[in-house]
């Protein structure tokens, strides 16, 4: 039975579903699990069809979601298929449109099954964060696919990068059948520990680097990694060196292994069918505990990282404007920021502008609302974001963005889904939930790729101003939550300047801008700024951590340049 909704609501499609079970004469009792596909509209027919099967062992409510974020229409189509169509379980497909698809938690709360395990799933390319994207945060497991990414290398090292217990990858499930067999052969006697391991497979292929990282942490040795002949996809062939000579396993067809054991000249054939992708879901859908075998190879194959110095490093050395007065600052800094705006919109399209509050911050924006009304720039081409915010009331004068939206907001006359304010406590959010809904707001915008992946940008202008203490947003000196390296957007606690609780970009997000600009003035601020100016000292001084990749400038008043 399959019924289509259109424009419809969450809470309609509930009610349809409920309708057609009674209808059907099918319980939802059986279900074991919400199980949700994030996939692209072109891209569901062969994840689904898994899920399907997969749904006759593991009986669950399949809720696809197909998303369309630039179309400028807003709505919600669904899809409910229940009894034959839907093998044991139930499936509901909703297509999303425009901004809808910027509140895919509300959509799927509803639907989900009570009191039931949820499982969130990436056929193709994937969050580099699981566990803060929206769905995933739902989720106690998160399956990823990165062999099925555009970049798959790409797509493992972001995983890798912004790894939580609970997170796994089919890539990894397609080894499980290798790593049995090769526990097999070590075992084979003569029993000797293996001098080294040569893994030979398709080149970048995710399967090939997990399992090289098994075999390194299993046996305390080096996995060599050789390229198969041309065409090859997948693991070829597995290589045992042992001082009474080699165990070699190697695919001879889709079907079956090849044993060549040290001194038999009979090569044994082993059944080993290449895994299908409903045999890898099935396998990952038996287990909700995390694989933690999974995570220790994954953070053993490729590094993190740990060291926030690192984001800054390797970047254009900063330069200074020197004003006389805060005005003069503002209006410098405005002056410099239009031309990267107006740049990134030609090249892009849009331009990805961040914002700051404080007294100088304020008064830039002043100043570049002005200057982007004398200028050709379109203002409707811009997206706002912030580098932090205090964690009060949406309407709370402490709000970096409540005088900012006098001074500039409300003079260019944006568009509300242009500018992505962060989350206050009137919004109903804890504050850890408000930080993932940012990061994932930033994420659909685009800014996943670059801010896992070092050396690319994301913002083109970042405007940050800077404390006496030396801090940036509200990342403060030798403070616990600026040690964060993996996610996008933290909430901090026990702030040392009130608010206690506040909402901050992180290191690796706040160095994915082409241009930063550094705005300061007042004496008092003077020995922060010449330390900022030495070498990167992140956890003494934040300021000096934080480069573009095409510029950094400080934007200074006399005083605040006084001990340069």
């Amino acid at each position: 039975m399959i019924t289509t909704l259109k424009d419809t609501t969450s809470s309609e499609i509930g009610a349809k579903l409920v309708e057609m079970r009674e209808e059907g004469g099918v319980t939802a009792m059986g279900r074991v699990l919400t199980l949700m596909i994030v996939a692209d509209a072109d891209a569901v027919d062969e994840p689904l069809e898994a899920a399907v099967r997969a749904s006759h062992e593991h009986p669950c409510r399949v809720i696809v979601l197909r998303t369309a974020p630039e179309d400028e229409t807003d709505g919600l189509d669904a899809e409910i298929r229940v009894g034959r169509d839907a093998g044991a379980g139930e499936i509901v497909i909703l297509d999303a449109r425009g901004q809808v698809t910027t509140s895919l938690d509300t959509l799927v709360t509803p639907l989900l099954l009570p009191d039931a395990p949820i499982v969130a799933w990436w056929p193709a390319d994937a969050p580099s964060a699981p566990s803060q994207d929206m769905l995933g945060s739902m989720a106690q497991r998160r399956i990823t696919d990165s062999a099925s990414a555009s970049v798959p290398t790409g797509m493992l090292k972001r995983l890798r990068r912004g790894y939580r217990s609970g997170d796994t990858d089919l890539a990894w499930s397609r080894v499980t059948n290798w790593r049995g067999l090769i526990s097999s052969a070590y075992e084979i006697p003569p029993v000797s520990a293996p001098t080294g391991v040569t893994i030979q497979g398709g080149e970048g292929n995710p399967s090939v680097a997990l399992l090289a990282s098994w075999l390194e942490n299993e046996l305390g040795i080096t996995a060599a990694i050789e390229v198969g002949p041309k065409g090859e996809d997948g693991i070829g062939a597995v290589t045992l060196h042992r001082a009474d000579g080699d165990i070699v396993l190697r695919r001879e067809s889709d079907e079956s292994v090849l044993m060549d054991l040290p001194g038999d000249t009979t090569d044994q054939h082993v059944t080993m069918p290449r895994r299908s992708l409903f045999e890898c879901l099935s396998e990952e859908l038996r287990r909700l505990d995390p694989d933690e075998v999974y995570g220790e190879s994954l953070c053993h194959a490729f590094s993190a990282i740990e060291d926030p110095s690192t984001f800054a490093e390797g970047k254009p050395e900063p330069t200074d404007v020197v004003g006389a007065d805060a005005e003069a600052v503002a209006r410098a800094a405005a002056a410099a920021v239009v031309p990267h705006l107006a740049s990134a919109i030609a090249e892009r399209g849009v331009a990805h502008l961040v914002l700051t509050g404080g007294t100088v911050g304020v008064r830039t924006a002043g100043a570049l609302a002005e200057a982007l009304r004398a200028s050709d720039v379109d203002p409707t081409a811009l997206e706002i974001w912030w580098g932090d915010e205090r964690f009060v009331d949406s309407a709370s004068d402490e709000r970096n963005d409540v005088a900012v939206h006098k001074e500039f907001l409300d003079v260019l006359g944006l568009e509300p889904h242009r500018v992505h304010r962060m989350p206050a406590t009137s919004d109903g959010m804890s504050l850890d939930a408000a930080a993932a809904w940012y990061a994932q707001q930033l994420d659909i915008a685009g800014g996943d790729i670059p801010f896992h992946t070092r050396g690319e940008a994301f913002f083109d202008v970042l405007l940050l101003g800077m404390g006496p203490d030396g801090h940036v947003a509200s990342l403060f000196p030798e403070h616990a939550d600026q040690k964060e390296t993996t996610l996008t957007a933290i909430g901090v606690r026990n702030s040392p300047k009130p608010p206690s609780e506040r909402i901050s970009l992180t290191w690796p997000a706040l160095n994915s801008a082409r241009h930063v600009a550094l705005l300061v003035a007042g004496e008092e601020k003077s020995e922060a700024v010449a330390r900022a100016h030495r070498e990167i000292m992140p956890w003494t001084c934040p300021a000096s951590a934080v480069r573009g990749l095409e510029s950094t400038t400080w934007f200074l008043d006399e005083a605040a340049a006084s001990r340069l």
